[in-house]
């Protein structure tokens, strides 16, 4: 059989080399494809952050070797949209690391959690951002630990809101037996894991719909999936006040923001339960690196929002307010993703 290569395509952006890497052999040793930006490195310290006020030293950092590169990862196959936010944080962590055996660092994208999981077991990836089930699942198998909670878009933590057309007589999950509620996608943990994980918890049988106009079985509850129903337009909330489904869920933020539906759309609907809150967002850092690495990154991200350039750095990164160490209300929320995941694991 005729091979086709491994391709590589390589441009230049903002003094940076961008690769795509791609194989058109299917029948070729399978590696986690994405996207490799390596960042342009710098010779400039900041001077702000120094081991001054540490209660505790931090350990010097010896790297593997002269001009090592750390590589920040992102689960996503939306490059336009997240290689921007990416770029922001490696610039900047670039100049915060100068000085250090760091001549810059990387960013590595791919387009699945179990990709991810790959780069992280094979020492190809550093860290990573991600939201509760993800990072729970990556630190499942020992491959990475869970280092700061991440106030992604300015909060700690949200919730899972279910919610029914006000004048529908659904005022409880209990009504929703025998009728429909309409999840986001199967990949959304707000708007689908969580409130899936909460009804089965509660016991009630769920069915998946193919037709979501159709009746679930006696005694239980359809469910169907708003980007890929036909007459959905994409938003739990439209199926729901179109009637064609009778429930719906999203996160709060969501809610809240009401993107997809006017104000007055809101006051035609109500919202009859609440999950219990969940961590927003966790940053992980590979098992396996070097602890003094890990010291000094903790250092670096703890103190982001202290200054006028990581604060830039933080909203252009996604749009986030501060890290904290995961302790107090944090452990709480992760302990409620953490049921939740379990649960998820039956489905």
């Amino acid at each position: 059989m005729y091979k086709i290569p491994l391709a590589v395509l390589a441009v230049l952006v903002s003094g940076a080399a961008f690769f795509f890497y791609f194989s058109a052999d299917e029948s070729s040793e399978q590696r986690p494809r994405g996207v490799v930006l390596e960042s342009t490195s710098s010779s400039r310290v900041s001077e702000s952050r120094t081991t001054a006020g540490l209660s505790t030293p931090l350990p010097a950092i010896r790297p593997t070797s002269a001009g090592s590169r750390l590589v920040i990862g992102r689960i996503s196959s939306n490059v336009d949209k997240y290689l921007p936010r990416l770029q922001a944080m490696a610039n900047y962590l670039s100049i915060e690391l100068a000085g250090q055996g760091f001549s810059g660092v990387d960013i590595r994208m791919v387009d699945t959690l179990e990709e991810m999981t790959e780069l992280f077991r094979n020492g190809e990836v550093d860290f990573v951002s991600e939201t509760a089930f993800g990072a729970i699942e990556l630190e499942r198998d020992g491959l990475a630990e869970m280092m700061l909670l991440e106030w992604k878009g300015g909060v700690p933590s949200y919730t899972s809101i279910i919610f029914a057309r006000r004048d529908s007589g659904i005022d409880s999950l209990d009504d929703l037996v025998g009728h429909s509620i309409a999840f986001e996608e199967r990949s959304s943990t707000s708007a689908y894991l969580v409130p899936r994980s909460l009804l089965a918890r509660a016991g009630y049988n769920m069915v998946e719909l193919t037709d979501p106009r159709s009746r679930p079985p006696l005694n239980s509850i359809g469910f169907t999936f708003a980007d890929v129903s036909d007459g959905g337009g994409g938003s739990a909330a439209r199926m729901v006040l179109e009637g064609t489904a009778a429930a719906g869920a999203m996160s709060n933020l969501d809610w809240t923001e009401a993107e997809d539906f006017s104000e007055e759309d809101k006051r035609n609907l109500v919202i009859i339960h609440v999950s219990d809150p969940i961590i927003r967002s966790v940053l992980l850092v590979r098992s396996s690196l070097d602890p003094a690495i890990k010291a000094r990154l903790e250092e670096i991200f703890l103190e982001m929002h202290e200054s006028v350039a990581g604060q830039n750095t933080l909203e252009q990164y996604s749009k986030v307010a501060r890290y904290e160490p995961m302790q107090g209300d944090a452990l709480v929320n992760l302990m409620n993703a953490r049921f939740m995941y379990e649960t998820s694991g039956t489905f």
